[in-house]
């Protein structure tokens, strides 16, 4: 998983172009094989078969370095990527990092990348209580109702489900109105959702779910669309790392053609999963 590439600019979600281009060497040396996010979908709901040491790329936030800088290096190598996008900010040049626009979205999408539900305009933290003291309590807006300042209360359950259900319907609706392509995949704003969220997700057409931290993939964690990924836009994280992380937390499947992880399996599961190279 990536979230942002720059030269100049620094975060703990921010890498080089130049680590970039040699995470994506690294990945060719070793023999890994990317595979677009429809590709794991099929897989997983149809089981169509991978390829050997199968990889998906994903990035976070729809930031406009996608375009500039990881497109280009993507593209040269046959190499696809699917980037959520969060959807009220498309086209919004005036921010510190500015966000990709629906043309440079739809340029990339005719070769090979795609774009997915990042939320409309959920990715914040917002006040949830407040105490008599005045202090208040932070957390990511789609994971429970939120504190009405106006009403002096918390919101209803009812009242936390709508809100919910319209924010991500709408952005599943605009994406696929401006892109022609269907919107089934979901990276939740700073890697956390509730069951309530879920299941909301669930009932509006979204089918998998990205989530920003490693762990065991189960046979029950996939029926449900639950997708792990290594957070590979860490500007710590040499092509050497990202090698061994790969290794660490994924299992080959026996079977010839399976994928590889890029997250750690039961020893149980026999069908072949792959890693996803996100970004926060």
């Amino acid at each position: 998983m990536y979230h942002h590439i720059s030269a100049t600019q620094q975060s703990s979600s921010t890498i080089t172009p130049q680590l970039f281009r040699a995470h994506l060497e690294a990945l060719e040396r070793e023999g890994y094989r990317v595979i677009s996010t429809e590709k794991l979908a099929r897989h997983l709901a149809l089981g169509e078969e991978l390829p050997s040491k199968a990889v998906v790329i994903t990035f976070d936030d729809g930031y406009e370095s996608f375009y500039t800088q990881a497109y280009p290096e993507l593209k040269r190598r046959n190499m696809p990527a699917t980037c959520f996008v969060i959807v009220s900010r498309v086209g919004d040049k005036k921010d510190k990092l500015p966000k990709l626009s629906w043309d440079q979205m739809r340029e990339m999408q005719a070769h090979g990348m795609s774009f997915q539900s990042h939320t409309y305009d959920s990715h914040h933290k917002a006040v949830v209580s407040r105490s008599v003291l005045g202090r208040v309590n932070l957390k990511p807006a789609v994971c429970e109702p939120l504190w009405l300042e106006a009403a002096g209360r918390r919101e209803t359950p009812q009242e936390y489900r709508a809100r919910v259900k319209e924010d991500l319907l709408l952005a599943k609706t605009i994406l696929e109105k401006e892109l022609g392509r269907p919107v089934e995949h979901l990276a939740w704003p700073y890697g956390v959702a509730s069951p309530e969220a879920v299941e909301i997700a669930r009932a509006v057409g979204y089918k998998y779910f990205y989530y920003i931290h490693r762990g065991t993939i189960t046979p029950y964690t996939l029926s449900g669309g639950t997708i792990l990924r290594i957070n590979a836009g860490n500007p710590r994280m040499t092509p050497e790392r990202l090698l061994r992380e790969i290794k660490t937390h994924s299992l080959l499947t026996p079977a010839g053609g399976g994928g590889m992880a890029l997250f750690a399996l039961y020893p149980s599961l026999s069908r072949p999963v792959l890693l996803a190279l996100m970004r926060i």
